[in-house]
Formats: C-alpha cells, structure tokens, sequence
C-alpha cells in the first residue's frame, strides 16, 4: 500500500504535475471547454464508447453554443483536431479504438478523475453522516466475524444476530415496527447512488491495467530472442499477478455477483420498491438509479474483452501452425545474417543485386480498352478576306472591379466594439453594391484569414440584387471574423 505522507512530497508531487494526464488536464487553457463536453458526452449519460462521427457533429454543436455565448474565448479549430489533441499521447484524455472497422472514443481514467475531482467541489445542500457511520460500522463487524476462526466466538456471534433478529420479529407482533424517517431514507439512498456510480467510474482503471498488461506482453513478444517456454512462464507469472492481485480478486468477485440471475432479480425488485417511496420521489428523479446495473454490466464486459483479447494473442502464440512460420522467418533472416558475415570483409563490387519493380504490374485482358477506329480530319482550303473593324471600349467599361480594402475595413471597422462578428452582421451594416461578386470577395478574405472560420454544420441566408436590380437570395455556410487568435 502506498504511503499517503511519501506521496505528498515535494518532489513526487512535481512528477504528478509534469506527468498525470488528469493534472494537465485541470492544466489545461481550455479546461471549462473540455470538463463540460466529455461531462455531457460520457458521464451524464453514462456512455463507454461513442463513434467518432457522431462525436465531431456533437463537438461542433457544442463549440458554437459557446462561441455564441459571448465568451471572450474563441474556439475555432474543426472539431476533428480537437478530438485528435485530446486523444495524442502527449495529452490521453480520450481513448481512440475501432469497432466493426469505425473510429470510437472512450474516456481515459484520468479524465474521468479530472471530472470527478471538480464535480466534489459543488457544495452539496445536504450531507449524510449517520448511514455513512453505520455503514463504517458494519463493515467493521462484517470483517471481524468473517475472520473469525474460533468456533465458539463464531456461534456467540450468530447466536447474538439471532436473538436480535427474534425480538425484532417478536415487536413487529406486537404492532412495534420501527421505521427510518424521511432524513434517515434520503441519506442512505444518496450513498448508495454515490457508491454505484463509484463503481461504474472504477471499471475505466482497471480496464487500462489490464490494457497495460496486454501493451507489456506484445513488446516482450516481439523483442523477446529466448526461448518460447521462458517467454510464456514469464507472461503466464504476470497474467497471474493481475488476476491474483487485489484488484483481479475483487473485479472477479463482483463479476460472478454481478452475473447471477437472482441477485438481478433481487436489485430489480428492491428498486421497484425504492423508487416509489414518497420521500424519495425528488431523488428519484434526479438520480435515475434504475437502469445502474446495466451500465454495471456494459462496463464489465468491456473489461472482459479485453481480458479475452489478451488470452486470444497467447493462444495465437502458442499456435503450432504460428510457431512454425515464425520458426521459418527466424531461419529466412539467420540465413541473411550469415551470409552478410561472410561478404563482410570483401564487399561484392558493381550492383549487389537488381529487381525488375518494386511492385509488379498487372494486365489483365478486361482491363484494355476496346478499339476505337481513328478519324479523318478533312481539311478545307478557303479564301480570307480582310475584315472591316469596329472597335468599342464600352466593354472596358463594364468589368465589375470589388476593392478588398474597403471590405477588410468594414470587417475591422465591426471588430472595434465586438469580439467577433458573422458575415451576415457585416453585409447587414455595410450592404453589397455589387452582389455576387462582392459576396464572393468577402468570402474569398475569410478563406486567406487565420482568425475567420467556416462552420460546417450551421447556415445563413444574405438577401442582395444583382446588376440588373432583381432579388436574389444566397445560402451559405456560417462565416465568423474574430478579432484575435485562439490560443491552445
């Protein structure tokens, strides 16, 4: 166990700062940003994995409700870089995987523990004490009785509950039936919501434990040059350790529990009967603790697949048909290193060796074009005679000519007094006198400015003439100007 107080130096304390994903993540320039969206994505509705499509649409609606805000913070990326930065290593506040060969995303135990660290910090209107002391109670007494190995100590204590469990039966005879008062259920139905929804944010660490084991056992196998027995004892020794630490030992136990049919039933009932207790119906419906199990089981069984990814790449290893191409490629690659010791004192001069193609190319009969008969070009010999010209400038005249300064300095002109402003506020205030063109001026300058972004998902509609004075409406794609650039 580790030493709390040597935790808390100075120096270790300067390695979790520099290191922990969740502290950069608290960190981070733009952490309201980030807590609020994977709180929103994953926590609130309790989600363990998300596609990354659906994410990048759910990313862009949320950066531009914030944009619109009136935040003095302005997020421009695409969604699409934001999600990759927060999934690099050098950040790992997201887990990229496939599923069914699409793109998903997960968030990584530290991040979890980053929202969970702030949302402690909400002061909370009512705080339990009595449940959480006989909880800490009870446990005592479960731990003593369950170490007992006296016989005698052992029965004393049964006989103890028994005789309590009889004058409790023999008052409920008699009309006496003590009840908990609204405090006392309120209490202890938010404890139990806290420590279930505990329990769901665990499953996320020990899948990376076991993640991490699986990553340690690729490398051993692929640098490892003993032999297999060594490799397979050492990798069956930590597989073992994991399963047989604490951690293996109790999500093993909460498995089996979590998997029999009666104690499903069992929770179903009892929360049947709790969510229709009066003076839980306001809890009840802020805390949906219903369906609690079955994110239970969502999580675990993720776990589970990565255990059996990890049994799947030993059975793969121990494969005879797998040792025996791996025996031959080892003996392929011998081979050249022993003749590359042979020539090494005496290079061969010239080409050492010579290949067509790096790749071969392939004809194939169906794949020529049918035959096209040539045509004939016929030539006709005719007289020219000098024309007579009649030249015009007017045409000069006509070309519609868009001053780009002056459209910069009604975007700038706008800026002064806000901290970003649409395309469609600035044709509002300064309108187009030489419609389309002028429209694609303006957005010809957005595309060739750094602080001026496209969205892809929301749009605008800018109403203007053409030359000849009728009305033409135009949709486009939201085009916002800001006055300075983000900083990440």
């Amino acid at each position: 166990m580790v030493n709390i107080a040597d935790h808390m130096t100075y120096e270790i304390l300067g390695e979790l700062r520099a290191g922990n994903a969740a502290w950069r993540l608290l960190a981070a320039p733009q952490t309201q940003l980030i807590l609020a969206f994977f709180y929103q994505e994953f926590i609130a509705v309790s989600r363990r994995s998300i596609t990354e499509a659906e994410l990048i649409a759910d990313l862009t609606d949320f950066i531009y409700k914030v944009n619109q805000s009136g935040n003095e913070e302005k997020f421009n990326r695409p969604a699409k870089e934001y999600l990759e930065i927060w999934a690099d290593p050098q950040h790992a506040w997201l887990r990229r995987f496939y599923l069914k060969d699409e793109a998903n995303y997960d968030l990584t135990s530290a991040a979890q523990k980053a929202i969970e660290w702030v949302l402690s910090l909400k002061r909370q209107r009512f705080v339990g004490t009595e449940s959480r002391l006989r909880t800490v109670f009870d446990l005592l007494h479960q731990i003593v009785a369950g170490s007992e190995q006296d016989a005698a100590a052992r029965l004393k204590h049964l006989e103890t509950e028994k005789s309590n469990i009889e004058r409790e039966i023999e008052q409920v005879k008699a009309g006496k039936i003590e009840v908990l008062d609204d405090v006392q259920i309120k209490e202890r139905f938010l404890q139990a919501a806290a420590t279930a929804q505990g329990i769901l944010a665990d499953f996320r660490e020990v899948e990376e434990n076991f993640r991490a084991l699986e990553r340690r056992m690729l490398d051993k196998i692929v640098t490892w040059t003993q032999g297999k027995g060594e490799l397979l004892e050492e990798i069956f020794l930590e597989s073992d350790g994991i399963n047989h630490s604490e951690q293996g030992r109790s999500f093993n136990a909460f498995w089996k529990f979590l998997m029999r049919s009666s104690q499903q039933e069992d929770f179903q009932q009892t929360m049947d009967k709790v969510i229709h207790i009066t003076s839980l119906e306001e809890a009840a419906k802020e805390i949906d603790m219903t369906r609690i199990n079955r994110d239970w089981f969502t999580a675990a069984s993720q776990v589970q697949s990565t255990i059996a990814v990890l049994s799947k790449q030993l059975r793969r290893y121990v494969d005879e048909n797998y040792l025996s191409e791996e025996q031959r490629i080892y003996a392929l690659l011998q081979n050249i290193e022993v003749k590359a010791l042979q020539v090494r004192d005496c290079l061969p001069r010239g080409d050492f060796m010579m290949i067509d193609a790096i790749v071969p190319d392939f004809e194939l009969p169906m794949d020529r074009p049918l035959f096209v008969p040539p045509q004939h070009i016929q030539l006709q010999n005719q007289f020219l005679q000098t024309g007579k010209e009649e030249p015009s400038v007017e045409t000069m005249f006509e070309q519609v000519y868009v001053d780009k300064k002056i459209l910069q300095q009604n975007i700038e002109t706008l800026l002064k007094t806000k901290k970003s402003v649409s395309l469609a506020e600035v044709i509002a205030a300064y309108p187009l006198q030489q419609g389309l063109t002028e429209l694609l001026s303006y957005m010809v300058l957005a595309s060739k400015t750094a602080d001026a972004g496209f969205s892809e998902h929301d749009f605008e509609e800018i109403a203007m003439k053409d030359m000849e004075g009728r009305d033409l409406l135009a949709k486009l794609e939201k085009i916002t100007f800001s006055s300075q650039p983000e900083v990440l």
